[in-house]
């Protein structure tokens, strides 16, 4: 057992501490000699422990065991040898000592511990899930030391092929050998598998429209054997190829014409029969072709003839033309194009991911965006509360004063088991949106059915939105299915009530028997009393034809539902159309703001419009046309870096009238169109990339010598934001650095002002640990150098003494601190309290053996106790003296001086007397 300190330079408290003590003692001047003796060591005692504790002494104890923390390197590249590194360390701990203790510690992109240390030898090999893309030593070394603090040494084995992708494991080996832990290492190496893997792919970053693209790869092999070698433009393949491949690495170049310009991806790929490896078979790349703009024209419905097509087609515009179910699910997909078009397209026939995609290219990127008017779109198309919504110059909902209709509205949902999961809370989500839609004092109703009827919300008027909604969110499922009972009470419910509006909104995933006439149960509530039906069918599950008939016995709309996600669109469609027209069908002249440079279209006068759909302009947007109510029918805004506009008329002419045919209408839609245009004014910046574990470093630099602060935006090919930072390394130079996984990022870098400055894309390419490298030995070598330890053979090895012995040590900072504390207590009581006396029963004691002396006569003893008896009379009368010398001062004065001198010598020689004449008869 040994003794230190970690603080010592604190016992250097003990000057002042002394100090303070000789302070104290000086102040104190009313204790007593007796106090003192006890009351100074205690202190002192105090202020030495305290100053003890302060530099925190530990007794340190050493022991011969050894404490070994096992690192297993379960990443990719050599998950093919698990078993062999078991097996290694079963035959380590069956060589250990009895009081040796062990752990085991996997390693991949992070470091997990799989068993704490102990002595028992026994240990399962159900490893946990690691993630295997990457190889990080580093923190599993740092979790063994962690392991191992406690004991004070110990040593970390590290089992491994050496190829750290991730971390920096010398540096934390060189740190934990201070600490006294030792690093050995095992290498492992990978058997041969056959792999193919693409090492390199080169594509120009800039061309010109019809520029043959020149495509390099580099393909690595480990044998002989034959690959089909692709690469794709826009998941479009424009090479296919079957080639020889040696062992090693294999070149190819390739030419491609690219007829379309805009930002486009390319992708290669290798794909080998008995390839072992999937991971590193492909490598993508982006370019960027200068040419003619591209336009997306994204139509509802696909016409042979559409007037707004032939307009932009007038202006030499490359004009793509789908159908929403065309729309791309990469936002690779909407970067190729410099404007987005929706001509009268519904929110139902799409995703709410392509709509996030869609606004992300326009914020992030600049791509324009268009919609125009039509039965399908705007408020009609379901766009309430969308991101579509967000990038217009126009909401959804109006915000007139003229009085609206009185509604009564009951939501009848499925709640049957086949419900359950995502339909449902899409469904209990799209209602309480849609109730969020109306205004209190509104009629509304919930009711939901399986086999049975369940009242969610009672079909009265509307007090307390947030309640409504929250009851709705309540719905659980179960249950069969049968819809006439729920459909039966939902009109039995509206039937009495006296409103100007009266709508059921139906929706289910199931197929349900015929348990009453649906026929004259809808027509009769039409005709009775001015009810409504929309019908909502969900899945291949559900009865689509049942479900359509009932929306045409109730008047209303039915709706085909695949995309689940689409739901909450349908409903907030229903609601809004249940509540008021959004359609303005008396024809008119719109009124023009002459403020905008599109007015000089209009000098000669504007053609008449017959109709178009009602939205409110929100705050910063710029109405160019107006319509007679003063709703924009033609309104446009800047959103994040693009531009967006908002036709509410339609383009081809049963809303627009003679517009289609105007002698302006080509020209004006080109303005419109160009207007939304990203700007050009990208800086000249070369790109330099490169990868430090997980994090992707990429350096723009340009000729410019400013030093301009520069914001920089991130996002994936699924449109998701990812975190970067930017940072100025010299004028001109900036660096952006983010964690990215595989596949292609897009970069776009502003000034403060929001104004574009740079544009590109970039691709992350698979981990390092797909490019089946060989056992770095090197590596391993070096790592047990830095560490300590050295290159093990055997398993026992792994347990053999260690050059410096564990040691353990233990505190005793707490107990000094305690022990000080109860002397202070100690101290405190003696100074309140005083210190006992025991001189009466020492002086007792001393009587009562002094009379049983046998020595003395009887008359020593009488003499003896005269004495006492003479010095306690003199001890009385001296008190009784002192008393009336007291009485005496306390007369009132006044009295001569003379007077008092002499009753001071009457009461001397009184005493004198007195004292005399005791020692008299002290001595007879």
């Amino acid at each position: 057992m040994g003794f230190e300190l970690e603080r010592p330079l604190y016992l250097l408290f003990v000057i002042p501490a002394f100090l303070l003590v000789v302070l104290f003692l000086r102040t104190k001047v009313q204790l007593t000699k007796r106090e003192k003796k006890i009351i100074v060591p205690l202190r002192m005692m105090i202020v030495l422990l305290l100053v003890f504790a302060l530099s925190i002494p530990n007794l340190v104890f050493t022991t011969k065991n050894v404490h070994t923390v096992f690192i297993v390197d379960r990443s990719d590249s050599i998950n093919g040898v698990n078993s062999e590194m078991t097996a290694f360390i079963r035959n380590a701990v069956a060589a250990k000592g009895a009081d040796d203790q062990f752990a085991i510690v996997s390693v991949g992109r992070d470091a997990t511990v799989e068993r704490m240390l102990g002595t028992q030898s026994s240990f399962s090999s159900d490893w946990s899930q690691v993630h295997a893309d990457y190889t990080n030593i580093e923190a599993g070394i740092q979790i063994a030391s962690s392991l191992l603090a406690r004991e004070g040494s110990g040593r970390v084995v590290i089992l491994s092929d050496g190829n750290e992708t991730l971390g920096d494991a010398l540096q934390q080996a060189n740190f934990v050998r201070v600490q006294g832990v030792t690093v050995d290492v095992v290498p492992f190496y990978q058997e041969k598998l056959k792999d193919v893997s693409l090492q390199e792919f080169i594509v120009p970053r800039q061309m010109f429209k019809g520029e043959q693209a020149s495509l390099s790869l580099t393909v690595y092999s480990t044998e002989e054997t034959e690959t089909t070698l692709r690469i794709l433009l826009n998941n479009e393949a424009i090479v296919q190829d079957v080639v020889e491949l040696k062992q090693g690495s294999n070149s190819f170049r390739f030419n491609s014409p690219i007829n379309e310009s805009g930002m486009h991806r390319l992708r290669a790929e290798v794909l080998t029969t008995g390839d072992s490896i999937l991971e590193n078979n492909q490598l993508t790349a982006m370019t960027v072709i200068t040419g003619t703009p591209n336009v997306l024209l994204v139509e509802g419905n696909r016409l042979t003839s559409n007037p707004l097509y032939d307009a932009l087609n007038a202006t030499g515009l490359n004009v793509n033309q789908i159908t929403p179910e065309f729309l791309p699910t990469e936002l690779n997909g909407y970067l190729q194009y410099e404007t987005i078009i929706f001509s009268n397209v519904s929110s139902m026939r799409m995703t709410e991911t392509q709509m996030d995609l869609i606004e992300k290219a326009v914020r992030d990127f600049g791509v324009g965006f268009i919609m125009t008017g039509g039965h399908e779109s705007f408020a009609l198309g379901g766009y309430k509360d969308t991101p579509i919504e967000k990038v217009l110059p126009v909401e959804m909902e109006i915000k007139s004063e003229e009085e609206l209709p009185s509604l009564g509205l009951v939501f009848v949902i499925d709640r049957s088991g086949s419900m359950q999961g995502m339909r449902l809370e899409l469904a209990k989500e799209a209602a309480a949106r849609s109730v969020e839609l109306l205004r209190k004092g509104d009629t509304v109703g919930v009711i939901a059915f399986d086999d049975r009827t369940w009242q969610i919300v009672d079909t009265e008027k509307m007090t307390d939105i947030k309640e409504v909604s929250e009851k709705i969110l309540g719905i659980t499922a179960g249950g069969g299915t049968d819809i006439y009972p729920g459909l039966a009470e939902a009109y039995a419910q509206l039937a009495p009530l006296e409103l100007q509006r009266k709508h059921i909104i139906l929706l289910t995933d199931g197929q349900s028997p015929e348990s009453g006439n649906y026929q004259t149960l809808i027509e009769g509530g039409r005709e009775a009393n001015n009810i409504t039906l929309s019908t909502v069918a969900v899945g291949d599950g559900a009865d689509h034809y049942l479900l359509d008939v009932l929306a045409e016995y109730g008047t209303g709309r039915f709706y085909s539902v695949y995309d689940e996600t689409t739901i909450p669109s349908i409903l907030s469609r229903e609601t809004m159309l249940t509540t008021r027209t959004y359609i303005e069908d008396e024809p008119f002249y719109p009124r023009v703001n002459n403020t905008t440079e599109w007015s000089t279209h209009f000098t000669s006068g504007v053609p008449q419009l017959n109709a178009y759909i009602a939205t409110t302009p929100k705050g910063r947007a710029t109405n160019v046309l107006i319509s007679i109510k003063d709703d924009p029918v033609l309104s446009r805004w800047q959103y994040g870096l693009g531009k967006t506009v908002a036709w509410t008329s339609d383009v081809e002419g049963v809303w627009s009238g003679q517009w289609a045919a105007w002698d302006h209408w080509s020209s004006l839609w080109n303005d419109i169109v160009t207007w939304t245009f990203p700007a050009d004014v990208q800086d000249p910046f070369e790109v330099a990339q490169k990868r430090e574990g997980t994090t992707s470093i990429l350096t723009f630099t340009t000729e410019e010598n400013q030093s301009r602060p520069l914001e920089a935006t991130v996002v994936n090919e699924r449109g998701q934001l990812i975190e970067a930072n930017i940072r100025m390394t010299a004028p001109g130079e900036y660096e952006v650095s983010f964690d990215g996984h595989e596949g292609m990022h897009y970069v776009q870098l502003t000034d403060l002002q929001q104004a574009p400055v740079f544009q590109t894309g970039i691709t992350v390419a698979y981990p390092e640990e797909y490019r089946m490298l060989p056992t770095n030995e090197a590596f391993l070598e070096a790592l047990a150098d830095v560490g300590g330890g050295m290159v093990l053979e055997e398993g026992k090895e792994a347990f053999r003494p260690l050059n410096e012995r564990p040691v353990t040590r233990q505190p005793i900072a707490h107990s000094l601190i305690l022990l000080a504390f109860l002397l202070f207590f100690v101290e405190v009581a003696v100074r309140r309290f005083g210190v006992p006396r025991v001189s009466g029963w020492y002086n007792k004691s001393k009587i009562n053996s002094d009379s049983i002396r046998p020595s003395e006569t009887i008359p020593k003893i009488q003499r003896k106790a005269e004495k006492r008896n003479v010095v306690s009379e003199i001890a009385r009368d001296t008190s009784h003296d002192k008393a009336v010398s007291q009485e005496r001062n306390s007369e009132p004065k006044g009295k001569d001086n003379q007077k008092n001198s002499n009753e001071k010598r009457v009461d001397t020689q009184d005493t004198m007397k007195r004292l005399l004449e005791a020692k008299k008869r002290g001595r007879r």
